[in-house]
C-alpha cells in the first residue's frame, strides 16, 4: 500500500503500519533457496525462479543537519542567480553584489523551510542494497530454467480513504495540490506583495504615470522576505491540513464535501484585542496609519 499512499499524500515521508488480528491465518509452504559465500548472500524463489542478491558491502547514507541544508541551498540558488545575470550581460561586480544581497533573503527563507525537518542532526546510516533479477519470472524445463515472456503481476487492491460525512463513514477521494489551489496561492502571494500599489491604483484612478513605487519601499523591504516564508511555511501546510474531499452521491456523481465554516474564537479574540485593547491597539493603529500614508505616497508621489 505504500506506493498508493505516497502518491495520494504527494510525499515519500510516510510510515505505514498494519495489523492482521482480524485475518484468517493458514500455513503455506513457500520454497526458497539461500546461497551464502562469505559476505555474498542470494535467495532464489522456488516458485517463480526470481533471484535476489544482497550487496557485499553496506552503503552509507549521510543526513545533514537542517541548517547545513539551508546554507547549501542558499549557495546553489545564489550561484544560479549570479550565473543568470552574468550570462544576460551584467558585469560581474554588479551581478555579485545583487546576488549577495539576495542571498540574505534566500538564507532567511531556506532556514525557515528546513527548520521543521525531522533529521536535525548529522546522522550516518548504513544498509545493504538488494538487487533482483527483474520483473520477469522463470519456469523449469528439462535442462534448466527458461524465462517467461509474461510478467507476473501482483494483485493488490488499492486502499480506500474514509471520511465522516453527515455522521456516516463514507469512502472518499482526497486531493491536495491541484492546479487551482496552487494558482490561488500564487495570486494571493502577489496581492500581498503589491498590496499598497493595488490600493494606490484604486485611489488615483489607475493613473500609472503618477504611481511612485518608492512610496512603498518600506512595505517591499518587509514583504519580499516575509511573503515567500509565509507561502512556504504556512501556505503549504494549509494545503495538507485542508485537503479537497470528494465523495459519490446517491446518483453516483462526484461531489465535493465542504465543512461548515466556523470562525475561530481565539483568532477573533486576538484581532479584537489588537484593535481595541491598549497598549497593543496603539501599535496596530500606528501601523494602519503608516500603511495608509504609504498608499498615498505611492498613488500621488512625494
Amino acid at each position: 500500500y505504500s506506493p498508493f499512499v505516497r502518491k495520494t499524500l504527494e510525499t515519500g515521508a510516510v510510515e505505514i503500519s498494519s495489523t492482521t488480528k482480524d485475518l484468517m491465518r493458514i500455513p503455506v509452504l513457500l520454497p526458497v533457496y539461500f546461497i551464502t559465500h562469505g559476505e555474498t548472500m542470494a535467495a532464489v524463489n522456488g516458485q517463480s525462479g526470481k533471484v535476489s542478491v544482497r550487496a557485499e558491502k553496506p552503503s552509507h547514507y549521510y543526513f545533514a543537519p537542517w541548517w547545513l541544508k539551508a546554507i547549501l541551498a542558499t549557495i546553489v540558488i545564489s550561484l544560479a542567480v549570479f550565473g543568470g545575470m552574468f550570462l544576460l550581460g551584467m558585469e560581474a561586480k554588479e551581478a555579485l553584489l545583487i546576488s549577495g544581497l539576495l542571498a540574505i533573503v534566500i538564507l532567511i527563507i531556506t532556514l525557515c523551510v528546513y527548520s521543521d525537518t525531522q533529521r536535525n542532526k548529522f546522522i550516518v546510516e548504513a544498509g545493504r542494497e538488494i538487487f533482483t533479477s527483474g520483473e520477469k519470472t522463470l519456469h523449469r524445463e528439462p535442462g534448466g530454467l527458461v524465462m517467461d515472456e509474461k510478467i507476473l503481476e501482483r494483485k493488490v487492491e488499492e486502499p480506500v480513504w474514509f471520511e465522516n460525512i453527515n455522521g456516516r463513514s463514507t469512502p472518499v477521494t482526497l486531493k491536495f495540490t491541484t492546479f487551482a489551489r496552487v494558482l490561488k496561492m500564487a495570486v494571493m502571494a502577489l496581492v500581498m506583495l503589491f498590496l499598497p500599489v493595488i490600493f494606490a491604483l484604486l485611489i488615483n484612478g489607475f493613473d500609472f504615470e503618477k504611481l511612485e513605487l518608492g512610496g512603498s519601499a518600506v512595505w517591499f523591504c518587509i514583504a519580499v522576505p516575509v511573503v515567500p516564508i509565509y507561502l512556504l511555511k504556512f501556505g503549504i501546510v494549509e494545503l495538507y491540513e485542508r485537503p479537497l474531499i470528494y465523495y459519490k452521491d446517491d446518483h453516483g456523481r462526484s461531489v465535493r464535501y465542504k465543512k461548515k465554516f466556523s470562525a475561530d474564537p481565539q483568532l477573533t479574540k486576538i484581532i479584537l484585542e489588537a484593535l481595541i485593547r491598549p497598549p497593543a491597539c496603539f501599535v496596530t493603529w500606528l501601523c494602519i496609519a503608516v500603511f495608509c500614508f504609504m498608499v498615498y505616497l505611492t498613488a500621488f508621489g512625494f
